[in-house]
């Protein structure tokens, strides 16, 4: 039965910076190709990485992983990339006023990467409800963080949780939407702005019980792009 069709399609390629939007994305058994697979770790503190709520000056950079794999991080005339690894360390360390280090994990072959679950999806008439509730004349969806942006006909809001248990279908993708994303403070900070509005995850949790969003994993691989029909079986 189709319920929509694809909005959007963003990747972050380091946890807790910018995402990175693209027309089409090829998905693996762990995700979004590119997703996640890097982080600023604390040296002092193995295992604690640099997140927004704490170091919201990690969203002032694009980020873009080429098909090479190389990581590049741009800010006005700055240029890093995680080929010159050293100096994107250094550039971080001093902005963060502690050392950390660029870390990547091998996700291709089931090393863990910095999220719950392979994908995030959310829709577009959720955002549009969450914004209603806050009173807000502007309410970004990458604050949520979400792989997979939709429209569902209808605009039904919250209607991605009445998923949760069925397959969701994209041309040959198909994802087994697994459970309800719980949040945290990381969306009271405006991915633009920067902004930090603590009504928003107030809202989430007063409003529709602390969830915004389903996390899927990967039953079938393939590429998902802008403007797929999705299919609910």
């Amino acid at each position: 039965m189709r319920v929509g069709a694809v909005k959007e399609v963003v990747r972050y390629p380091v946890k807790s910076m910018q995402g990175e939007h693209m027309e089409s994305v090829e998905i693996h058994n762990h995700g979004a190709a590119g997703d996640h697979i890097f982080a600023w770790e604390m040296k002092d503190k193995p295992g604690d990485y640099l997140t927004i709520p704490k170091y919201p000056f990690l969203l002032d950079y694009e980020v873009h992983l080429n098909d090479e794999g190389e990581l590049k991080i741009q800010k006005d005339d700055l240029q890093l990339s995680s080929l010159q690894a050293k100096e994107a360390e250094t550039h971080f360390t001093e902005r963060a006023g502690v050392p950390v280090s660029l870390v990547s994990m091998d996700v291709e072959n089931e090393e863990p990467s910095y999220w719950e679950e392979p994908l995030l999806i959310a829709t577009t008439a959720s955002l549009k409800k969450v914004k209603e509730l806050t009173d807000r004349d502007q309410l970004d969806m990458l604050r949520f963080r979400p792989n997979l942006i939709l429209d569902v006909d209808g605009d039904t809001p919250f209607l991605e949780e009445s998923w949760i248990g069925k397959e969701l279908i994209m041309n040959d993708v198909v994802l087994h939407i697994k459970k309800a994303c719980e949040r945290c403070s990381y969306v009271n900070v405006d991915s633009e702005t920067k902004e930090v509005d603590p009504n928003v995850l107030k809202t989430v949790v007063k409003e529709n019980k602390n969830v915004f969003g389903v996390y899927a994993t990967v039953k079938k691989t393939g590429i998902v792009r802008v403007g797929d029909t999705i299919e609910i079986k």
